[in-house]
């Protein structure tokens, strides 16, 4: 979760000329006193030793005062702000027993509330305070807010989660294995921290509170959400922006932004993206939704149009291969999920997508968990990201593929996604992975979005069960020529942990009253 590549780090490359080489000093660096008594140690840079009532910019890191996706943020002290980067308790536990972001929300400890109205106080700040940050840091931004510090005004929260169980541990139900345990490698090391994890496998109290989505409506700030459509936390992303902008508090409802271009988590450090390069046209947003113009207006009071701008910006990906006069392009929008028509893929026994449910009939397929189906590709963390080519799971008999006849014209495919389908299992414990492909001309399969559904002890799955698979959201074009395929299998490893049942066989139905289907948000381009 350490998004030291984000999408704003090119802006302070470009103005302030900052480099991994050249860190800079802070100006001095202070304690701040939580209300239990521990005191957390904060960087702060100033324009001047001598500066006193600024605007300032505070970033709340697990991962240090020199994380690299905070210390490019001291170069906006050149345009009038004093910039605080403070360590978490987690990161200033050198022996890696504290679990992350238990003491930042808004339970017994605040510390990110006790930490705005400190610095409010401070001779350098003039009460004004907003917060930035990627990843972790986003995260902390997201369980300050409904604290509600009077002093805080506004926030620019890039690649984060919004709720730790469903989008950064247990998504999906099964726990994501290899971000994890990577994860707590950096952050929270000792043994104790990761049984901790394990222990809290369903939603319960514990995970309650790092799920900021519970009180959005407590919030009273702007912010923007930054995204891609290749991060792990794009859940989280678009979770945020929607709970907040039709959900929030007064401050916060219909005052939100949401971002989203055609990146992975550590875009622009990586300038790759699966099997491709970024695009030209993704490179940099059609509107100027940059941490400088945020907060010059929220901060500094700068008339500058940036809360007049749509409240959603979007990179609409695609073709990886060919071209299409829709695809590659900036759109904008009022409103998220953008206006489109589900459009039905119904699943057949010959292992096509049709308009159409076939007649009743069902399919078979087995898993066995000591082969379980790799990862290539997707919503990763620290495993590739982006849309790599599927045909080698493809050629598995545990995997089946469903797809349809080349389209006639291109398709724009922009929303949320799923998958609904009917099973049936000689285990009541297993997990449904789903994976959406572009197939080209070529006959190369990339993968465009992904999402898995534990079913433990589920019932259901004796009698022909529904079950639902949300593969979060994308915006991509299907070019005419091209097919639409639907893979499932029992597993996606190491992206999430294997169900341990061994040898199990699922079936598959069809038809009208077990309509397995494919739901696709088809965007009308005039």
């Amino acid at each position: 979760m350490n998004g030291w590549r984000s999408i704003f780090l090119t802006f302070f490359l470009m103005v302030s000329g900052w480099s991994e080489t050249s860190k800079p000093t802070p100006t001095l660096t202070l304690e701040v006193p939580m209300r239990d008594g521990i005191r957390l140690p904060a960087d702060v840079y100033l324009p001047s030793f001598e500066s006193k009532k600024l605007p300032v910019l505070l970033l709340r890191s697990p991962a240090g005062r020199q994380a690299q996706s905070a210390l490019p943020f001291a170069s906006f002290t050149q345009f009038g702000y004093a910039v605080v980067i403070q360590d978490t308790r987690s990161a200033m536990d050198k022996e890696g027993k504290t679990m992350p972001y238990i003491s930042d929300g808004w339970g017994a400890m605040q510390d990110g509330y006790d930490t705005v109205m400190w610095l409010s106080k401070q001779p350098f700040s003039n009460g004004q305070i907003g917060t930035a940050g990627a990843s972790a840091i986003g995260i902390t931004q997201l369980l300050m807010a409904p604290t509600n510090p009077s002093p805080l005004k506004a926030q620019y929260i890039t690649t984060a989660a919004a709720s730790m169980f469903h989008h950064a541990v247990y998504s999906g139900g099964r726990f994501q294995k290899e971000q994890v345990e990577s994860w707590l490698h950096y952050y929270a090391r000792d043994p104790s921290v990761k049984e901790q994890v394990c222990r809290h496998c369903c939603y319960d109290n514990f995970w309650q509170t790092t799920d900021s989505t519970t009180l959005v409506h407590k919030v009273e700030v702007p912010a923007v959400h930054v995204g891609g459509w290749y991060d792990t936390f794009l859940p989280g992303t678009l979770e945020s922006f929607l709970s907040r902008q039709y959900e929030g508090g007064e401050g916060a409802r219909g005052k939100q932004k949401l971002l989203i271009g055609p990146w992975s988590h550590f875009w622009p450090g990586m300038t790759k993206v699966g099997d491709f390069e970024v695009p030209e046209a993704g490179r940099n947003s059609s509107i100027d939704l940059s941490p400088r113009r945020w907060f010059a207006h929220y901060l500094k009071g700068e008339d500058n149009g940036v809360d007049r701008e749509p409240p959603v910006v979007y990179f609409v990906m695609g073709p990886f291969v060919g071209s299409s006069p829709l695809g590659n392009k900036w759109k904008t929008s009022s409103v998220w999920p953008v206006p489109a028509r589900i459009k039905t893929y119904y699943l057949s026994p010959d292992r096509t997508l049709d308009s159409a449910p076939p007649l009743p009939s069902s399919l078979p397929y087995a898993h066995d968990s000591s082969h379980p189906v790799p990862t290539l590709g997707g919503r990763n963390l620290f495993i590739e990201s982006g849309p790599k080519d599927q045909t080698p799971l493809e050629q598995r008999v545990d995997v089946i593929a469903f797809t349809s006849a080349p389209l006639d014209q291109d398709v724009e495919v922009t929303g949320p996604l799923k998958a609904l389908l009917y099973l049936q299992s000689t285990r009541r414990d297993i997990d449904v992975a789903v994976r959406l492909t572009d197939v080209s001309p070529d006959g190369k399969s990339y993968l465009i979005a992904d999402g898995l559904t534990n079913l433990t002890d589920n019932p259901n799955l004796q009698h022909r069960g529904e079950v639902i698979v949300d593969l979060s959201a994308t915006s991509y074009v299907f070019a005419k020529g091209h097919q639409i395929r639907l893979l499932i299998s029992g597993s996606n490893f190491p992206r999430f942990d294997i169900s341990p049942t061994g040898q199990t066989q699922q079936t598959l139905y069809f038809g009208i009253e077990t309509p397995s289907s494919l739901l696709l948000p088809v965007v009308t381009n005039d």
